[in-house]
């Protein structure tokens, strides 16, 4: 049975939660003194520890091209162990903004996922067979969680 407790929202479609839930979402946040445009330009700089390469990724005209330059940086040798508390952080930063605030928390108790099939991301939501480990739906929920229970501010 499906659990109708579910949020799916995509990258692909500008409606709904999709606009807010999605890293391609216009968001600007700071981190480290670097100003990014979308939660994928931060995610994508922290592939590396070269300040130079993250800014100028920072300055990448769509989410798209700093996705396809953080696949070409030398990955940090952490980055593996890293990336989901990366994710994590750049997620605090956009959910500061208090319209993004006020969406995460009307999603409630909601099983959040991100319908990943279009380009068959399994790890950072659902593929094309329904399965996933869905990372970005589970570091949402725990950025909701913090919220409700005030952790930061």
């Amino acid at each position: 049975m499906k659990n109708t407790n579910q949020i799916i929202f995509s990258a692909k479609k500008p409606s709904g939660y999709d606009q807010y839930f999605s890293n391609f979402a216009h968001s600007p946040i700071t981190i480290e003194g670097i100003e990014y445009p979308t939660v994928e330009h931060a995610f994508q700089a922290h592939k590396t520890f070269n300040n130079t390469i993250r800014k100028e990724i920072a300055q990448l005209k769509t989410p798209g091209k700093s996705k396809r330059a953080g696949n070409k940086v030398n990955l940090r040798p952490d980055w593996e162990e890293v990336k989901y508390d990366i994710m994590v952080m750049c997620l605090r930063e956009k959910f500061k903004i208090d319209l993004y605030k006020k969406i995460l928390l009307c999603t409630q108790d909601a099983e959040l996922i991100e319908d990943a099939a279009e380009w068959n991301d399994a790890i950072w939501g659902i593929g094309k067979n329904g399965k996933g480990t869905n990372l970005l739906g589970k570091a949402l929920m725990k950025v909701r969680k913090e919220l409700k229970e005030n952790e930061w501010k």
